[in-house]
């Protein structure tokens, strides 16, 4: 501390510190009124450690000092306040001490008192608890350890799956896309090289896959249109074309399914474009003839409908066999082989519950397949694709010729299966009896599937047949 300045007026509370710096009067240059003081360092000792340890406290009961007339006239006459220790002017409110006595004053006792010996007392500080902190890193080196043997490796977790980022890629342990032998085909499973695309005609890009799905009345529809791996390894746009429309509603309404496929030999981006574009134009008709075809629908008139369609179905497909100009590298339908020509194929479906029957109908190569109780059927040629016991399917030389025009009316019954395919799953269907049992299996569900899981199964690949797939499916309730 520091006292400059002109000395204040004295405080009761100040006075430690002129008790701790006491000496001669006059000797010391920043206590000048400092006066004699005759305690020793023990005592002020001794009065600390009252503070911590009251076991250490002067004891109270030790007579106060006696001094001669001489003295106590001395200490009136200077008029000096009684002296306190530092620590009762810290802490005024512990009870002072007694005052120690002098040295002239333990000499006046009688030789057989002696003062009660004080020895130092150990001050120990409160103890407190540090806080729990993190225990630092070990400064000295690791011992060595002898060595031991490895551990056995603990099986490996399943991750997560793959929407979580940063995980680590892992190859499943099924394929996604299932296929039908030992070993998968060739090509990859899933799309390699994108077709190139002209900037000015960008509105006649295909995608690679085409899904689409619809539930009315007591009928469950899904569609796809899978780009072939053959393309998909070529670069080339998917050439079959899938579409499906709405027309009307209530009892009046039809729902269509187109699926189209130029010849296999046409060139590609030019064989895409007419696929869209004829069923497009057979859509258009049928929804013009709406209410005419939706009552011979209701009512089952055959012939009717045969007549109708057949006129409607060929007028579309002369576009998508080249017939009508402007195409590019399309060869004469008339030298091509039944099975490579252009190829296009409707279902015709009412959404009046009341309806029986269901219309399918098209030009060229493809199929409809009845799935009933496990076992397929070729609803156009009207004979079992399989047999139940396992027995080989017809050889191709024994399959009936193609009809320019087809046409069936299935009957609505409840659990039965109708697919409509275009020839890349029509021909491993009816020649791999193992794609046909792949399929009926997952179909025997009393459930029909959904959209993807759908995509999935019509995916199932066979060696040999690498064309593009579209296919249309209805599930009866």
């Amino acid at each position: 501390m520091n006292e400059q300045g002109a000395p204040g007026p004295t405080r009761s509370d100040d006075a430690w510190w002129h008790t701790v710096y006491t000496g001669p009067a006059g000797t010391l240059p920043d206590t000048p009124d400092a006066v004699a003081d005759t305690t020793s360092v023990d005592d002020w000792f001794t009065a600390a450690a009252g503070l911590f340890d009251p076991r250490h406290r002067p004891a109270e009961d030790t007579p106060p000092p006696t001094g001669t007339e001489t003295d106590r006239d001395t200490d009136t006459a200077h008029a000096v306040p009684p002296q306190r220790s530092w620590a009762e002017a810290a802490w005024p409110e512990l009870r002072p001490t007694e005052d120690a006595p002098t040295e002239g004053a333990r000499d006046e006792q009688p030789h057989s008192v002696e003062p009660p010996v004080v020895e130092p007392p150990v001050v120990q500080p409160p103890v407190v608890e540090p806080p729990v902190l993190a225990k630092p890193p070990q400064t000295e080196a690791p011992r060595a350890e002898p060595p031991q043997a490895e551990a056995a490796p603990e099986p490996e977790v399943p991750s997560a799956p793959p929407s979580e980022r940063g995980a680590p890629w892992r190859e499943p342990e099924t394929p996604t896309v299932p296929h039908i032998g030992e070993r998968p085909p060739t090509y990859a499973a899933e799309p390699t090289a994108l077709p190139v695309s002209d900037p000015d005609a960008l509105g006649a890009i295909v995608p690679d896959t085409a899904v689409d799905g619809a539930r009315f009345a007591t009928t469950t529809l899904r569609a796809v249109s899978i780009r072939g791996d053959s393309a998909r390894y070529r670069g080339e746009p998917r050439r079959d074309a899938l579409l499906t429309v709405r027309f009307g509603d209530a009892e009046d309404g039809l729902v269509l399914t187109v699926l189209a496929g130029p010849a296999r030999q046409a060139a590609a981006g030019w064989g895409s474009a007419a696929a869209t574009d004829a069923a497009r134009q057979l859509a258009a008709a049928i929804g013009r003839s709406r209410a005419e075809l939706a009552a011979d629908l209701r009512a089952g008139a055959r012939d009717r409908l045969r007549y109708g369609l057949q006129r409607i179905a060929l007028q579309a497909a002369a576009r998508l066999r080249g017939e009508t100009g402007g195409a590019e590298d399309v060869p004469p339908q008339e030298a091509l082989p039944p099975e490579e020509t252009a190829s296009l194929h409707c279902l015709l479906m009412s959404t009046d519950p009341a309806a029986t029957h269901r219309a399918a109908f098209g030009t060229g190569p493809g199929g409809l397949y009845l799935l009933r109780s496990g076992h397929w059927i070729d609803a156009y040629a009207a004979r079992l694709l399989h047999h139940p016991d396992g027995q080989p399917p017809l050889p191709p030389a024994a399959r009936p010729a193609l009809r320019p025009f087809r046409f069936r009316l299935v009957p609505a019954t409840a659990g039965d299966i109708l697919l409509l395919c275009t020839p890349g799953l029509a021909d491993p269907i009816a020649e791999e009896p193992a794609v046909a049992h792949f399929l009926s299996s997952h179909w025997a569900h009393p459930h029909p599937p959904g959209t993807v899981d759908f995509l999935r199964q019509i995916q199932v690949r066979a060696k040999g047949y690498a064309d593009d797939r579209t296919a249309a499916a209805v599930w009866t309730d």
